[in-house]
């Protein structure tokens, strides 16, 4: 509790003098953080429900995501708001995309590998889009990510930078299992098979957001996974791509807030990734 109190501080302090947004997007998860850490390790049964075989919600998850979304609502009233638990509100270009507890099965379990996770990103009328700010935050661990566009990514009040690995072998990768898609799960194992005898090692933590941030910082050499959705990646994806990474799709296009796949991934290793996708998926290899 002490250390992500700090890292808080020094994280605001920062970006205070970087970038608004950013400052809002890492009050705003604070907020949610602090709801948090009223149920951890306290939840009750009766605090937890399962929405989908497998996919769980608990009070941790909309406390959190009530305290979020007033804020932002109270804050920043021109910009619309898409939560997992389902509150949203119409904006007119910017929209926050707003994961309240991404690990709750991690958060049930009590196992410290969970986040707040929030990105802002403007939609343009061709559909295309541009990913504004990001935060991440786990306040057990006390780690606080967070980026701004053109603007770099940090840990608390240092910035981060993606590894600079230019051997596939020396990699280690992080995935994630399509829980809820179970149709996805053959072509994973698919791509599971090319990748994991050429990498160093994989790893599943079982927070998306944190996977894309510990990428971010140089901890994961890289990252893939099938059917996320917007909340889940808006903001660990602007936060890899400022500490010099790369996000795409499986093809390598900027589809991922759509499709929910996304490869992030330094650069070199971001091409080998690719092209065991395009193995795997039987497409031509990446240019």
């Amino acid at each position: 509790m002490a250390d992500y109190l700090t890292s808080f501080r020094s994280a605001r302090e920062l970006a205070k003098q970087t970038d608004d947004r950013a400052l809002l997007a890492l009050e705003a998860c604070q907020r949610g953080a602090a709801e948090l850490l009223n149920y951890w390790q306290k939840l009750e049964r009766s605090d937890v429900r399962e929405k989908s075989a497998g996919d769980l919600v608990t009070s941790a998850d909309l406390a959190s995501e009530q305290a979020v979304s007033d804020f932002l609502v109270r804050e920043m009233p021109e910009a619309g708001i898409v939560c997992e638990e389902g509150t949203t509100r119409s904006g007119k270009g910017l929209i926050w995309y707003l994961d309240p507890l991404d690990g709750t099965t991690n958060f049930v379990q009590r196992f410290p590998c969970f986040a707040v996770s929030l990105g802002l990103v403007e939609h343009f009328d061709d559909g295309t889009f541009r990913l504004v700010c990001g935060a991440v935050l786990n306040p057990v661990s006390g780690e606080i990510f967070w980026g701004a566009a053109g603007k770099g990514s940090y840990l608390a009040g240092n910035q981060i930078h993606v590894a600079k690995k230019d051997r596939f072998a020396d990699a280690m990768i992080a995935t994630g299992f399509p829980r809820r898609y179970h149709a996805e799960l053959p072509l994973l194992l698919k791509e599971f098979a090319l990748i994991f005898p050429n990498c160093r090692a994989l790893r599943r933590a079982g927070s998306a957001a944190l996977d894309l941030c510990w990428t971010a910082q140089g901890v994961f050499d890289g990252f893939w996974e099938h059917k996320l959705s917007p909340w889940d990646i808006a903001a660990g994806a602007l936060i890899v791509q400022e500490a010099g990474g790369l996000c795409s799709d499986f093809r390598g296009g900027s589809g991922y807030l759509e499709s929910g796949n996304i490869v992030g991934a330094a650069p070199v290793i971001h091409q080998e990734l690719l092209r065991y996708l395009a193995q795997a998926n039987e497409w031509p290899p990446p240019a």
